[in-house]
């Protein structure tokens, strides 16, 4: 499409949403697999979004309940592997690749502030995993919300996702209330794909969601 085409309904795919559950938070789609939301935008991580993982996996606060924080020469692995596999992913060469992520930046202060993305596990591309990591100071704006129910809409609508999965630290009281909102359901039918070692499914929380349990009203 056209760079900052403004989406509407028309452009749709009439089995992939509930004709009363149109989008609200996806905006625009840009150029090169980028697209907005009100307040946001996410576009593919490039080279320069390397210090960006550094402070986003090396921080105690924002990995507290993820894991240990990395070392920098960890996070700079973590990011070449993500860049690889999301250039892969945008040029089509590799259409299975099994990761796409994108920076998230605040389209007013144009500030990059984090980064969310989508995962696959094997050559099933209609199921993926959902995933987000914001610095400290983007906190306590619903950025959450937006940012990640954009990816749903753009995951349904572009990329023929048809169930985005959510795995967290069942202690993570900040995300179950912000995936509960974007209509995450959990039970027994949310559990990954991917396998988990047994000893953690306590610490752990699973959740799904597809087009029609998706809330996009705000």
């Amino acid at each position: 499409m056209p760079d900052n085409e403004s989406f509407t309904s028309r452009q749709q795919p009439s089995s992939c949403l509930p004709s009363n559950c149109l989008p609200s938070r996806l905006t625009h789609y840009l150029a090169d697999h980028g697209f907005t939301s009100e307040r946001l935008t996410m576009r593919p991580i490039s080279e320069a979004d390397k210090k960006l993982y550094r402070r986003l996996y090396c921080d105690k606060r924002v990995m507290r309940h993820i894991g240990a924080p990395l070392t920098q020469a960890q996070a700079d692995r973590a990011f070449q592997t993500a860049w690889t596999q999301m250039n892969r992913a945008i040029s089509g060469t590799v259409p299975t690749s099994q990761y796409m992520n994108w920076a998230i930046v605040e389209r007013q202060s144009l500030r990059t502030i984090g980064v969310q993305g989508l995962t696959w596990q094997g050559e099933d591309r209609s199921q993926a995993e959902i995933g987000i990591m914001l610095l400290p100071q983007a906190n306590g704006k619903l950025y959450p919300e937006e940012a990640m129910g954009a990816l749903m809409e753009y995951a349904y609508l572009k990329l023929g996702v048809t169930r985005i999965l959510a795995n967290f630290a069942a202690k993570n009281l900040a995300t179950e209330r912000f995936v509960k909102k974007l209509g995450f359901v959990f039970g027994s039918n949310a559990l990954s794909t991917a396998n988990s070692e047994p000893k953690k499914a306590h610490q752990m929380k699973s959740c799904f969601a597809d087009p029609h349990h998706y809330k996009s009203t705000k």
